[in-house]
């Protein structure tokens, strides 16, 4: 079941994340920091069905379907549970491809094109996180971009400021439960965000991110895409 799950998971960390939880093989929650939506297989599923079945496996998630957003809670053998998991999968990949009335389009056209641009190439961009040292740098530029967008005098709403503030502390904060890939796409986000608000300030930003981070990155053997990695290859032979 555990081999059965993690190759399943491993494909999908794009929309979802492993979150610690007492009495659990796995718990698997949306990246999404506002969804309530969660997949999870206990160990002792004594402690949720009173008629469990020991030789099986007791799971819950929510929604139960696509058409309730309650919880299911159920018990079954591997096959079960790697069925239902899939189902789960499927209905969180669709919630994440719904073009929404309340999506911000523009920002997320620029959070996409940036993205792109600095797109991690790393064989394990999926599925490893920054190594420690690599964290570290990556945590001086949040709280320089934090400190930045705090003071920066051009026009930017309080309310905006305020969001985008929030998220990088977010990002921060999850910097070890993180991939390679999520936590560039967080940030990407952010810069998405940044650019509706303000295109000076943003470029700004993006600038300080290839010069400080991104390039003290790619010194500690981070793979970029083609474009940035022949800027950052400039810039490494004094160009």
């Amino acid at each position: 079941m555990l081999q059965a799950i993690e190759k399943i998971a491993q494909t999908n960390l794009d929309i979802i994340q492993l979150k610690k939880e007492d009495n659990t093989y796995y718990s698997f929650i949306e990246q999404d920091p506002n969804s309530k939506n969660y997949f999870k297989i206990f160990v002792d599923g004594t402690k949720h069905i009173s008629n469990y079945d020991k030789n099986g496996y007791a799971f819950t998630m929510k929604p139960a379907d696509t058409t309730r957003t309650s919880h299911l809670m159920h018990q079954g053998k591997v096959e079960d549970v790697v069925n239902h998991f899939n189902a789960w999968l499927k209905i969180i990949r669709a919630y994440n491809d719904i073009k929404s009335l309340h999506d911000d389009t523009f920002a997320k056209s620029y959070a996409d094109f940036y993205f792109n641009e600095f797109k991690i190439f790393d064989e394990d961009a999926d599925t490893s996180p920054f190594n420690p040292n690599q964290q570290d740098i990556i945590e001086l530029y949040l709280d320089s971009l934090t400190l930045g967008i705090e003071n920066t005098s051009e026009p930017i709403d309080s309310v905006s400021k305020a969001e985008m503030i929030l998220e990088i502390q977010e990002i921060k904060n999850d910097l070890a439960i993180s991939t390679k890939t999520q936590v560039m796409k967080r940030l990407t986000k952010v810069f998405g965000k940044l650019f509706k608000q303000s295109k000076k300030f943003a470029k700004e930003a993006v600038k300080e991110a290839q010069k400080q981070l991104i390039k003290k990155l790619f010194d500690l053997g981070v793979e970029y895409a083609p474009k940035l990695l022949d800027l950052l290859t400039g810039q490494h032979n004094g160009q």
